[in-house]
């Protein structure tokens, strides 16, 4: 499989005609998942269900969590990626999907070259973690692919995505969401309510909703449409657009709710695996490297704290500041 040929699969019913490219469907990255999609238990990939590619990068020997991890895919992805030293860990609610995941353990395992899995799978709710018996600080990067909008108590999702993470750790996502809130009567539509569409929320919502559960500055990595197959839908929905968005969400205390400038830039070194000449933190902060790039506070504290700080170089320091952070257009 090349890396054109390296996509996100969406499978939404007959909610929508054929979806635009993800933006990670090229370059380095897109063709190393290839390769390990290539290993991959038939019957895993089939059942996928996402609506992009949170996969994260640098998470070797890291410990992940994959909310909704279906049959285990993007589970198995990381597990590959994190390696030996790292762990998965897959959580979903339905039996019958990890059923299919878990007895594919070992089959991936052995085609990856592990000697022990380090990927396991967990039955319960992704608005429960407590319930699912999964830790305080237990995690250095959680996913999910489709999985947040599919529950009513969202807000929830991300408070305890936020207490499982640990300091400096993140959440990684993709989801179907819209460009206005859904009307009541438009969102309980029985079609709508079949495709799985009611809960998908208003981006600039679940901006606030992140805020609040304690992420203080959300990150789009990227914003691609959706385009619906039928116009009589098209029309009852009155002009709503739907969009599959990839969101970054950094546990990082003292970020501010947005970008300020402090004269600060940085030189992204070509380390990340899989990114031997371009990294993009988000859809605003694309790294070549060795070049230096100018950065907002924010993103000084997540390229400082996270776990990609051994990649970068930082110059300069906080102790001025220039006022609201502002891109240069070029």
């Amino acid at each position: 499989m090349d890396s054109a040929q390296w996509r996100p699969r969406f499978r939404f019913g007959q909610a929508f005609t054929a979806p635009a490219p993800m933006d990670d469907g090229e370059g380095e990255a897109p063709r190393r998942l290839a390769r390990i999609l290539e290993d991959l238990p038939a019957e895993v990939v089939e059942c996928f269900s996402g609506c992009g590619s949170p996969i994260p990068e640098a998470i070797g020997g890291r410990r992940l969590l994959d909310l909704g991890c279906g049959t285990g895919r993007d589970a198995f992805l990381c597990a590959n990626l994190a390696g030996p030293g790292g762990f998965v860990m897959g959580l979903d609610r339905e039996p019958e999907l990890l059923a299919v995941a878990r007895r594919n353990v070992e089959e991936a395992m052995a085609r990856f070259g592990h000697p022990e899995p380090n990927v396991a799978f967990r039955q319960g709710l992704i608005e429960d973690l407590a319930a699912a018996e999964l830790e305080d600080e237990g995690f250095d990067v959680v996913i999910s692919n489709r999985a947040l909008n599919l529950v009513p108590r969202k807000l929830a999702v991300l408070q305890e995505v936020h207490r499982v993470l640990k300091p400096g750790g993140e959440f990684y996502f993709a989801d179907v969401y819209t460009d206005r809130r859904l009307p009541e009567e438009i969102g309980s539509d029985p079609e709508v309510l079949r495709e799985q569409l009611g809960g998908a929320l208003y981006v600039g919502d679940l901006v606030r909703m992140a805020r609040r559960a304690g992420f203080a500055d959300p990150r789009i990595v990227s914003r691609n449409p959706l385009t619906l197959a039928d116009p009589d839908l098209h029309a009852r929905l009155g002009g709503i657009s739907f969009w599959a968005v990839t969101f970054r969400l950094f546990k990082i205390p003292g970020l501010e709710d947005g970008d300020e400038d402090y004269g600060q830039a940085a030189r992204y070194l070509g380390t990340i695996p899989g990114c031997a000449h371009h990294f993009c933190l988000d859809a605003e902060n694309c790294f070549e490297t060795g070049r230096a790039v100018r950065i907002g506070g924010n993103s000084d504290q997540i390229l400082r704290i996270s776990r990609f700080a051994p990649h970068f170089e930082i110059l300069g320091d906080r102790s001025r500041h220039f006022g609201p952070f502002a891109r240069t257009v070029s």
